[in-house]
């Protein structure tokens, strides 16, 4: 969840993992390298903000790979928005 305990940044960058251990570039990192080497995963995303930054920082190759993966239906963009509603509110 984009600044629930940490900052963006220390969300984005693994920092600050007193408090949470969570790295997110490197989870999408991952996730982008596993949808490339198995057709057969899927992957559904909503932290778009996350998303944007890690894009950002991609080159080209892996652009590329990352929009046919998301053309072939293994990535799957929900929500729409830059971090997840709060299911809990009422």
């Amino acid at each position: 969840d984009v600044g629930w305990l940490k900052t963006v940044d220390e969300y984005f960058a693994g920092q600050n993992n007193s408090i949470q251990h969570a790295g997110v570039n490197y989870i999408l990192t991952t996730v982008a390298r596993s949808l490339e080497l198995d057709s057969n995963r899927t992957f559904t995303y909503a932290e778009q903000a996350f998303f944007q930054r890690w894009w950002d920082e991609q080159g080209e190759d892996v652009k590329a790979k990352m929009r046919k993966i998301v053309k072939d239906g293994q990535l799957e963009f929900f929500n729409g928005g830059g971090s997840m509603h709060d299911e809990a509110f009422p």
